[in-house]
């Protein structure tokens, strides 16, 4: 806590928005700030003692790395394809990877899976049922775990997701962005609002349950009335999750933040917040997002569960497939984000190279409480216990007590509460505050040396 001088701190906030990870909460310690290369021994070795351990709990994270264009807010790795033939390679090197891992992953049962992207709703009725029978070939899902997948309101089509539903899929996630044909050309998508209510209409008709939209705050040409405009039709769409971004610059992001005139980029949030909870939602996070769920929805069922049991520390996450995260209590990796050489090594049947870190029982700790403070605000004193077998104070007494002195942890019956600067959605508050109080010195060593004393 504090351990270092202030400029240090500003150098690493500095470093942050360089590589966009102000408001990823989930990001501690950053795989960006993390070079390291496990061989792939070791990563099996891992993986052999989770997946023998029957108390193991874990979702699974597939990743398809491919999309038809490249949106120009998009922070995330994935490659721009038009040849749709690569997606078959991409099927055959994936399966490599799994039977190169050498590993009976049935032992357990999943808790979930999650199919993320680039834009896995590329994959037609053929090909998405050769995806998900090489993963049900691998591993077992639990009866009734959520089967989820990413797409684009554009792909969607009745036949593709009536497959889709008959091969396990429950949950959509859509990335809407808005809901203004002007603003979604000027950032590279590819659909209309007029796609947008198709897909909704076409998804419903298919029988799955659940829909999630995404949509972002701070893209050009929006204004009071195109948010608005955006707020009344999403509503009437009525899906089951909503999460609400700001736009964040740096990385891969090739547009900066627009401020609409006459109106704060807050305003804009809090006329969300509000529109929907006087239409049916209730709030499910309020940090750096925003997410709504429908009333009468269950949360299980209505927010993506792969994210959820990780940030809630009620489940890890193997993560498959070029770029793909894996998250554990004891160390967290990427697979190298390049189809070119994670396909070379697999058909040369050698592991794509694994960058990422080891993660200490106080790291995990760190961990919980950045993601608990960028999600939610608030730490609850009963949950922090039966995780961790301490109460908050015994391992981070100094930190809590300080903050408390200062006005910036408010502490109830139950639960402590984060009064942060929230300009913003808070993210550069949010960020600073991480650093300075809850990562662990021997991390802010690490990343000083490697990034300033070049």
């Amino acid at each position: 806590m504090l351990d270092f001088a202030n400029e240090i701190y500003e150098k690493i906030l500095n470093l942050g928005v360089k590589y966009n990870v102000l408001a990823n909460c989930r990001e501690y310690p950053s795989l960006l700030f993390n070079k390291h290369q496990f061989n792939f021994s070791e990563i099996q070795a891992n993986l052999q003692k989770k997946f023998n351990n029957p108390k193991f709990i874990t979702g699974l994270y597939v990743h398809f790395p491919f999309c038809q264009s490249r949106c120009a807010f998009c922070k995330y790795y994935s490659e721009v394809v038009s040849d749709k033939d690569i997606f078959n390679k991409y099927l055959k090197v994936l399966e490599r990877e799994l039977e190169l891992y050498q590993i009976d992953f049935s032992k357990i049962e999943l808790d979930n899976l999650c199919l993320g992207g680039g834009t896995p709703t590329l994959l037609d009725e053929q090909q998405i049922e050769k995806y998900l029978d090489i993963i049900y070939r691998f591993f077992r899902l639990k009866p009734g775990a959520q089967v989820s997948i990413e797409g684009t309101p554009e792909t969607i089509a009745l036949a593709k997701i009536k497959e889709y539903k008959r091969l396990g899929i429950n949950r959509i996630s859509l990335g809407l962005q808005s809901l203004n044909d002007k603003v979604l050309r000027k950032i590279g998508r590819r659909h209309t609002a007029e796609d947008v209510s198709r897909a909704f209409d076409v998804i419903r008709k298919s029988g799955i349950k659940y829909i999630a939209a995404d949509i972002i705050w701070g893209l050009p040409e929006e204004s009071l009335a195109t948010y608005k405009k955006t707020i009344s039709n999403l509503i009437k769409l009525s899906p089951e999750f909503v999460e609400g971004f700001l736009l964040t610059t740096g990385g891969r992001v090739k547009i900066n933040r627009f401020y609409p005139p006459g109106i704060k980029i807050d305003e804009i949030i809090s006329l969300y917040k509000e529109q929907f909870l006087l239409n049916g939602y209730r709030i499910n996070s309020s940090g750096n997002f925003l997410g709504v769920i429908k009333k009468g929805v269950h949360q299980s069922k209505a927010v993506n569960q792969n994210m959820d049991g990780l940030y809630n520390c009620r489940s890890s996450v193997l993560g498959i497939g070029a770029g793909a995260s894996s998250h554990f209590n004891n160390l967290k990796y990427k697979i190298v984000s390049d189809f070119k050489t994670y396909s070379k090594f697999l058909l040369n049947n050698i592991f794509p190279p694994l960058y990422g870190t080891e993660i200490s029982k106080n790291d995990h700790k760190r961990q919980y409480i950045i993601s608990r403070i960028g999600f939610f605000r608030s730490i609850n004193k009963g949950r922090y216990y039966k995780l961790f077998g301490k109460d908050l104070t015994e391992d981070f007494l100094k930190e809590i007590a300080y903050l408390k002195n200062k006005g910036i942890i408010h502490e109830t019956k139950s639960q402590y509460k984060w009064l942060l600067d929230e300009q913003e959605m808070g993210h550069q508050a949010f960020f600073m505050h991480a650093i300075q109080y809850w990562y662990n010195p021997k991390y802010i060593q690490q990343i000083v040396k490697e990034y300033f004393q070049k």
